[in-house]
Parts: structure tokens; sequence; C-alpha cells
């Protein structure tokens, strides 16, 4: 199961979603799945989507960009732990196995 965690100012979890086969847009306008009050968002921001068996993120054109672990992406496979900047929102990137542990990270050849 892999899920995207919303931060709050304190570094808690504000709220969480599961990535499913769908596609989540995450942003600041009413077309986004997940709707972000953060005027430093694009109405539509990013998005992570599943592509084969691992879960990816990729910036919609926003006009501050999307950062992965503090590098801008424009497209990235997502890893375990991941920290994700859009604008001044955090989230982090969480993925479990179904047995409850965690994923370890993907190899690229």
């Amino acid at each position: 199961m892999a899920s995207l965690c919303l931060l709050d100012e304190d570094g808690g979890t504000a709220g969480r979603w599961e990535i499913s086969n769908e596609p989540l847009a995450v942003g600041r306008g009413e077309g986004a799945d997940i709707v972000v009050a953060d005027d430093s968002l694009s109405r539509r921001h990013f998005v992570v989507m599943r592509e084969g068996g691992r879960c990816v993120i990729k910036d919609l054109n926003s006009a501050n960009g999307t950062f992965v672990d503090g590098q801008p992406v424009r497209a990235a496979a997502l890893r375990h732990s991941d920290c994700i900047r859009a604008g001044r929102t955090l989230f982090v990137f969480t993925e479990q196995d179904s047995g409850g542990g965690t994923r370890p990270a993907a190899t690229t050849p």
C-alpha cells in the first residue's frame, strides 16, 4: 500500500491519501483530488500515479516546481520516505508491502 501524507507545520500528519490505480492530482484548485490552501501551489501542481509496479510523481508545469528530497523534478519514481515539497507544502510518500513492512527501494538497471 502506498500513501501520500500531508504534513502540518509541526511535522505531524494533517492528511493521508492512499494511492490507488487512479492518478492523484494535488493543487490549490477545486479540480485537484487533494486541495491544499497554499497560494504558492498551482491549481493542479503535481500528480502521483502508478506506472507498472512503481509510484511516480509528475510535475504539471507548475509555476514554482515540485521537489523530491530537495531536488527539482519533472517526473521521478518515488521511494519510501521521500519528502515532496510543492510551494510551501510538504508531503511524505510512504510505501508498505502487503505484510506490513516497508518495501525496499526499487533499483534501476
